[in-house]
């Protein structure tokens, strides 16, 4: 999320909040402002809830963590807490109760609830953030090994060749696309003798490139073979 966005959302919350609390202190019932369960509940609904909406937010649009699933949690967590801050808060804030005990122990709960919420998703958001980056990761062997046999294929003089190239180009492209630490030595011989066929193709010694393309042919089968032992 852009800097200047990640602000104008910061001021949001905060001019909701005063909103919120002006039209509070117009509509409370006379006296309630002399009593220590008003103040009790507006400190969880305003200080706390404001506090812990901004922190969240900063979190979500941190370098690290300024993406969908973080910011999707984020705003669902506030809302969601929010509203429950606000809900009880008025309930008390408008009846006449004067006793703190259940006020106190409703607000705490709600915070612990908030707390251990957050904790959760958030750090399931991650996760998720994670395992999309690894299987980003994984999947960036067999896209450059297609697009350098695509190449080698735009480069090809020959018909028969180029026929052969395009074969080996769509058996990378179905292949499996997920790599493995197990797999590297075939993978790079791999990518190796592709790099071979670049070498060859449109030159002088490009009939030496057949050979290297059943060579590399050989080495996809037998790495999608290793492939489907790791499944």
């Amino acid at each position: 999320m852009k800097k200047i966005n990640r602000y104008l959302v910061l001021i949001a919350i905060v001019l909701v909040c005063a909103v919120a609390n002006v039209i509070l202190f117009l509509t409370v019932p006379d006296g309630r402002t002399d009593t220590g369960v008003f103040w009790l509940v507006w400190s969880f609904m305003t200080p706390v809830a404001l506090l812990a909406a901004i922190a969240l937010h900063l979190w979500g649009t941190r370098k690290s963590a300024g993406d969908l699933v973080s910011m999707t949690v984020v705003y669902y967590l506030c809302a969601i807490f929010t509203a429950a801050y606000l809900a009880a808060g008025l309930v008390f804030v408008y009846l006449p109760w004067k006793k703190m005990l259940l006020p106190l122990i409703i607000e705490l709960l709600i915070t612990t609830a908030y707390i251990v919420s957050a904790m959760f998703f958030l750090r399931g958001a991650e996760y998720i953030r994670a395992r999309e980056t690894h299987t980003r990761e994984k999947v960036m062997y067999i896209r450059f090994l297609k697009a350098d046999v695509d190449d080698c294929i735009a480069k090809a003089n020959s018909e028969e060749l180029r026929a052969k190239l395009t074969k080996l180009a769509d058996d990378v492209r179905f292949s499996d696309p997920m790599s493995h630490a197990s797999l590297a030595g075939i993978e790079a011989e791999l990518s190796a003798t592709v790099a071979e066929i670049a070498d060859k193709v449109g030159g002088e010694h490009e009939s030496e490139a057949f050979a290297l393309v059943e060579k590399a042919q050989k080495a996809l089968e037998r790495r999608n073979s290793r492939c489907l032992m790791l499944k």
